[in-house]
């Protein structure tokens, strides 16, 4: 699974770089793109398969260097990103939409078509479980928060 995942995203990485440097203007103009203002990107220069290989390495040249520096720093990672990602996807952003949803429907703020949606699936209590369901979920990643604050300012 690991792998697969690492993957998906070094392809996925090298191929949004090796975009960024199709972009990027060489900086060397001769007379006559000055005179055109234009200028040749920098893969223009290199060459597609160069392109590709200097993209390869600014996409996977940082974490292998910060794998070998910091062995440990993968399962760290792992952990940090699966409990606020996982708690701030799943907890926070779904309660404060719909609070934020019933609110603009509250005040009008929405056409006569959306106020006449029912949501499915309410949940009793109304706001006040919505609040809690905040309250917990940012419970959770506070102190994560902090913890990773302690982290990087030492």
């Amino acid at each position: 699974a690991i792998g697969s995942s690492m993957a998906g995203a070094s392809v996925s990485l090298v191929d949004f770089f090796q975009d960024a440097i199709r972009l990027v203007p060489s900086g060397e103009k001769d007379s006559e793109s000055d005179r055109n203002c234009q200028s040749e990107s920098v893969t223009s220069r290199l060459g597609n398969a160069n392109s590709r290989v200097l993209a390869a390495a600014l996409a996977l040249g940082p974490p292998v260097i910060l794998a070998y520096s910091f062995p440990g720093i993968f399962l760290v990672a792992l952990e940090e990103a699966g409990l606020l990602g996982g708690v701030s996807l799943y907890g926070i952003i779904p309660a404060l939409s719909i609070m934020f949803i019933r609110r603009s429907i509250a005040l009008g703020d929405t056409d006569s078509k959306q106020r006449d949606l029912a949501m499915p699936g309410k949940l009793g209590l109304g706001d006040i479980s919505l609040l809690l369901i905040v309250t917990i979920s940012s419970g959770l990643i506070l102190p994560e928060i902090i913890h990773l604050g302690k982290l990087f300012l030492h």
